[in-house]
């Protein structure tokens, strides 16, 4: 695996820019810029466009004990960009998404929700929590984007450079190209070549890590053999 020391070393020289004696302590501001700044602008970008694999991507179990609403870890992103983020092992089935408060307002109230599981996130970074409507008993399991982006010599993944043998969990070259590119565009200098070899690389990663979506499950139930009843009857007028 490729150290943070190394990719920060090769973008300094594609920078025209004297590496320091020590990344992680380095306190000059062009090297904070790379460091603080263009890299971290870089890592960002790339967890927020793609469902990266373990151990970017988290499988986690919410164990249901009959309340509404649950703290999620800390180092939770966001979902993975799929039907099946959220799954209710008591209902064998997905959970449905209410991204604003009056629906959900309207949920509560109206209590159409029958035999789906509809949930919401909240909160910020570092501290966020889900809700669902109704209070489930059963674990809900969540597969989600975390922060990690790097780890430790011995394997422990964080999203803090602390030391000097700390490695990627990203790839490398996107990293690189990603920072080179805005460092570039950033001083007014040519950076169109940096900006299309980022994407074109993103581009291939992508598709052969989780791009081509060979198997889709998302509309593989129509009809429920144990939904007895439809999810919502409406009263009578």
């Amino acid at each position: 695996m490729t150290t943070i020391v190394e990719t920060l070393n090769r973008i300094a020289r594609h920078c025209s820019i004297s590496p320091p004696s020590s990344w992680v302590t380095a306190t000059d501001d062009e090297h904070l810029e790379l460091r603080d700044d263009f890299l971290r602008e870089t890592i960002g970008d790339l967890l927020d466009r793609a469902d990266w694999p373990q151990p970017i991507g988290v499988e986690y179990t919410i164990t249901g004990t009959g309340v509404s609403t649950y703290a999620l870890p800390s180092d939770f992103r966001r979902l993975q960009r799929n039907a099946y983020s959220v799954y209710d092992e008591q209902l064998d089935a997905p959970g449905i998404p209410v991204s604003t408060d009056g629906d959900w307002v309207e949920l509560l109230a109206s209590g159409i929700a029958g035999a789906d599981r509809f949930y919401r996130l909240s909160g910020y970074d570092g501290a966020y929590s889900i809700e669902f409507e109704g209070a489930p008993t059963t674990d809900i399991t969540l597969s989600y984007v975390s922060n990690n982006w790097k780890a430790t010599a011995g394997g422990v993944v964080g999203t803090t450079f602390t030391a000097e043998d700390d490695v990627l969990i990203l790839p490398d070259r996107l990293v690189e190209a990603g920072t080179i590119w805005r460092w570039r565009e950033r001083r007014g200098m040519p950076f169109q070549d940096k900006y299309n070899e980022f994407n074109m690389l993103f581009g291939r990663y992508f598709n052969d890590l989780r791009g081509r979506r060979v198997v889709n499950f998302a509309t593989r139930r129509t009809v429920r053999w144990q939904d007895r009843i439809p999810a919502y009857i409406p009263p009578a007028p």
